[in-house]
């Protein structure tokens, strides 16, 4: 496969398994794809995880401990030896007509393995819905598009963001895909989306093109009364807001480099540092400031953006560097607990950087950087590689410490084999990964929960993991 082949097969596949789906054409040119993969992980890490109790948290979900640490003998410690086994399945359906339109559908559907067959639809990879209806299952794709080989294409349905989707194509062949793709200030899960791509233009220097997305989603009013009142009997509304996201992708590529910019900004959603979380609203202000005050706090619409930019370059066929960095700014969002009942919601929205009680635990603006590099070198079945993720610190004006002042490294160590003996799609892989936190606390705001490397921040700075995996792609 030449270099300029495989830059462009990377945009093409946005999934570990496109490569090698089953395609089939019948008689009246409709094509069908049949694709997926199945992959399983066995790890062991080097000492067990400090896991803090939910009732001893401030709140029963602030999983940061930022408001309060509990003594280490109060905590459990984790299994040291812990599996991952997960599936997915794409189906999809195209057609080009006389005129050169292509017409295409596709549905994808991942999945972590239960205790039974029956827990596929209960064990989605990224869970955002609470349908019980099959059809709106936490589907990762289901949409339908449109596309002219001179005028682009347009899609719409619940498709995965460029910004999750493209830094786990970047850095899952150099065992850094959680590290990077599943941190930051970005979403994964579109639910509902409108994608315009531009044709690829092509000049001496290379290829071009470039994408606009849209999306949405339903307002996240199950679980909260949305007639309140004050504690004086005045009512209220939380007012929970429509999430908006608009992502621009730009992608670059020639014989020798693939490099790709991503900006997505999104207002009124549920606020994360899970870069692969689905785009699910923010459920409003459920809250008053105590229970004799008689008016709503007004916490105010979070928002949150990431600026991307990432690439490969080939300098042989042998040998690809990767390479990304990023910006990532969140508005911060409100503790989201009821005052007059003294109950907190943080199972629905647990609030993002948000301050002490003086202040009415409302959320602080921050913004980071963050990087990647890693390297690979292919040598016949084999492949060897080295990468790492710089999480930095925040600019924050929080007076609690919520991991701002926190910074941190992931290193990991590659080998990999493909296994045409058995099947052209097996391959198995290993690897070693160190990871070490600048200071004892929460976590730097860029990653989901201070156990997102394997320790934890607030008992342990180092920790190191040797993990095996096995992935089938059909």
């Amino acid at each position: 496969m030449s270099k300029l082949h495989r830059a462009s097969l990377a945009f093409i596949c946005a999934s570990t398994g496109a490569a090698h789906a089953i395609t089939f054409e019948d008689e009246s040119g409709n094509k069908y794809l049949l694709g997926g993969f199945a992959k399983v992980e066995i790890s062991r890490a080097g000492q067990a995880t400090q896991v803090v109790p939910d009732n001893l948290s401030n709140f029963t979900f602030d999983n940061r401990n930022a408001l309060s640490k509990p003594a280490v003998g109060l905590t459990t410690k984790a299994d040291r030896n812990s599996e991952l086994s997960m599936q997915e399945v794409n189906l999809g359906w195209s057609r080009e007509t006389d005129s050169a339109i292509g017409l295409e559908a596709r549905m994808t559907y991942r999945w972590r393995s239960g205790e039974s067959i029956k827990d596929v639809f209960r064990t989605p990879d990224v869970d955002y819905r609470n349908d019980a209806s099959l059809w709106k299952k936490d589907f990762t794709e289901k949409y339908v598009g449109i596309s002219r080989p001179d005028l682009g294409s347009l899609k719409v349905g619940t498709q995965l963001s460029r910004s999750w989707s493209r830094s786990d194509s970047f850095s899952y062949p150099i065992g850094l895909s959680s590290q990077w793709a599943d941190s930051g200030a970005g979403f994964g899960v579109l639910p509902t989306a409108l994608r315009v791509a531009s044709p690829v233009f092509e000049d001496g220097s290379g290829k071009i093109t470039g994408e606009l997305t849209l999306a949405t989603n339903e307002r996240n009013t199950e679980f909260v009364q949305q007639s309140r009142f004050t504690g004086n009997g005045t009512p209220f509304s939380p007012g929970a807001t429509k999430p908006r996201l608009a992502e621009l992708f730009l992608q670059f590529s020639n014989q020798k480099n693939l490099v790709e910019f991503t900006v997505l900004s999104a207002r009124g959603a549920k606020q994360t540092a899970f870069g692969k979380s689905a785009l699910v609203g923010w459920i409003g202000d459920p809250d008053t400031i105590s229970p004799a005050n008689t008016v709503a706090r007004n916490a105010g619409t979070p928002s949150q953006s990431q600026a991307l930019l990432q690439g490969n370059h080939w300098p042989n066929p042998e040998n690809m560097l990767t390479w990304g960095i990023r910006r990532n700014q969140w508005s911060g969002s409100a503790a989201s607990c009821n005052f007059n009942v003294n109950q907190c919601l943080f199972g629905i929205d647990p609030g993002f950087n948000y301050g002490p009680a003086s202040t009415n635990y409302r959320g602080y603006r921050a913004r980071n950087w963050d990087a990647m590099l890693g390297w690979t070198r292919y040598d016949g079945l084999y492949n060897y590689t080295i990468g790492g993720v710089y999480f930095s610190k925040a600019k924050s004006d929080n007076p609690i410490e919520w991991g701002q002042s926190n910074s941190a490294v992931s290193i990991n160590l590659g080998l990999g084999r493909k296994i045409p003996e058995i099947s052209k799609g097996l391959s198995a892989s290993a690897g070693l990964a160190f990871s070490r936190f600048a200071k004892l606390g929460p976590a730097p705001l860029s990653m989901p929960n201070n156990t997102f490397l394997g320790p934890n921040s607030l008992y342990d700075k180092t920790g190191y993991a040797l993990t095996l995996g096995l992935v089938y792609v059909f």
